[in-house]
């Protein structure tokens, strides 16, 4: 390769040198967007030989792929699926983009979300791009960068719609190289009520907004939430109810006529989004008329068998198997006769933090576990 890499972490300094700060909310950056991060994997994967396709998603926010080709039809296909986006810079108090390594850790916006596990990953790809193995491979890998996982994720539902095969996805997050084989589906949703403005010195001529809303949230915690609790699943639990924002009235001397309430429940294999969008409007329609409930985001839970031999095998290879309650790209990604799982080095910890970090001795491992399941699936 052209560039002048020692190791891993030279690697992670550069990618978290390019920023690439998902632009929903407030970014806390003009440097937004993932096109200079996929131009620069496209160039890396490039170099090492793959057949590099970039594909546009949102305006200046491509996709893009690497396959490593075998000779022959190839016996088995395998991906690393990572994001190429971060979280807001907003609050940060170290420089997001001016990696410095310090007591062993590598600090940076995406050190740990999830740059980290992506440089690990490539790192593993271009030793064993370079070694005798890859000549008469009959493994074909790929490696995709999928753009928008922190809000929305319209880069890995493009991809997964493609129906491209694979016998085991790996989609990178930070789970300290566990093997994440189940995670909690997400379904965003808010919840309306509407009233009547009028002066709050005569409030008998309005309708007050907010006071509707505390009926709501008497349903919520004393029918839905308890419902909810009983939805269980046996590695992943329950699925649970969380009320993140409220918003309600203009001034204190105006009845407000309106007021809504934003809602975050983390769902589970076999009581999905729909059923908790079909539970609101059935208890909460029933007890306050007018309410409006509109979703806002959904993502499925993630379950991959145990048993398959590849989960089975990057489980024994890297550091056993485990469960999230969070959700990541992987469950966009699987489907029937393509599993798909989560991992990576680096802690969820880390995540999203103000002075974000990767303690290079797990990157190093990671990268040293990532080659060898490479070279265990030739």
């Amino acid at each position: 390769m052209s560039r002048r890499l020692r190791n891993v972490t030279d690697l992670l300094a550069e990618l978290v040198s390019i920023p690439s700060v998902n632009p929903h909310g407030d970014p806390g950056t003009k440097l937004v967007g993932e096109e200079q991060m996929a131009l620069y994997l496209a160039e890396f994967l490039g170099e090492l030989g793959a057949e590099v396709e970039l594909k546009e998603i949102r305006p200046g926010r491509p996709n893009v792929s690497g396959i490593f080709r075998t000779r022959k039809v190839p016996k088995r296909r395998f991906a690393f699926a990572p994001h190429t986006d971060t979280v807001s810079v907003l609050g940060m108090t170290i420089p997001p983009f001016d990696p410095v390594i310090k007591n062993g850790r590598l600090y940076g916006r995406g050190t740990t979300d999830t740059k980290g596990p992506m440089a690990a990953a490539l790192w593993a790809l271009s030793k064993w791009a370079r070694s005798r193995d890859r000549i008469d491979s009959e493994t074909e890998w790929t490696f995709a960068g999928l753009m928008g996982e922190e809000a929305g994720q319209e880069g890995s539902k493009a991809w997964g719609a493609t129906n491209f095969k694979a016998d085991l996805v790996l989609v990178l997050e930070p789970t300290s190289m566990k093997v994440v084989h189940a995670h909690k589906g997400a379904t965003w949703l808010t919840i309306s009520t509407k009233g009547r403005a009028c002066h709050a010195s005569i409030p008998d001529e309005g309708d007050n907004a907010i006071l509707a809303m505390r009926r709501v949230l008497e349903v919520l915690e004393k029918k839905v939430t308890p419902y909810l609790r009983r939805q269980k699943h046996r590695t992943l639990g329950h699925v649970t109810f969380n009320i993140g924002t409220i918003r309600g009235g203009s001034k204190i001397n105006i009845v407000p006529d309106a007021c809504e309430i934003e809602c975050d429940i983390r769902t589970v294999p076999g009581f999905e989004g729909e059923e908790v969008v079909r539970l609101l409007r059935r208890e909460v329609g029933k007890a306050v008329p007018g309410v409006k409930i509109t979703p806002a985001k959904s993502a499925p839970a993630l379950e991959a068998d145990r048993s398959n031999r590849w989960v089975k095998l990057a489980a024994n290879t890297l550091n056993g198997l485990t469960v999230a309650p969070w959700f990541c790209d992987a469950a966009f990604l699987a489907k029937p006769g393509r599993p798909a799982i989560a991992v990576g080095p680096g802690s969820i910890a880390q995540a999203h933090t103000k002075d974000e970090f990767i303690r290079v001795a797990d990157l190093e491992r990671g990268s040293e576990g990532f080659l060898k399941f490479i070279q265990a699936t030739q």
